[in-house]
């Protein structure tokens, strides 16, 4: 059962297309989204860094993605998401 709802800001989505249209391993790109999204839809905090300011981190390899949580209407909001080359450490 999910607890909260994944959404992604028109930004955010875009930010995932391209990517995974730039990819040269597609499956990969899909299954960490993928991932993500089961990951943020039930518990959003636990594999999360808390940034400040409402906002968080969520790292799925390649991908890194800013989200904040509104428990009130218990939605996660994706707001951003980058694609993290593995030869990078930030």
């Amino acid at each position: 059962m999910k607890e909260y709802s994944v959404v992604y800001l028109d930004e955010a989505e875009q930010e995932l297309i391209s990517i995974w249209e730039l990819a040269g391993d597609r499956n990969r790109i899909s299954e960490a989204a993928d991932a993500a999204d089961r990951f943020l839809s039930v518990s959003p905090r636990d594999r999360s860094a808390y940034l400040g300011e409402e906002l968080w981190r969520l790292e799925i390899a390649p991908l890194r993605f800013y989200f904040a949580i509104r428990d009130e209407d218990r939605i996660v909001e994706v707001t951003n998401v980058i694609f993290k080359s593995e030869n990078t450490s930030k």
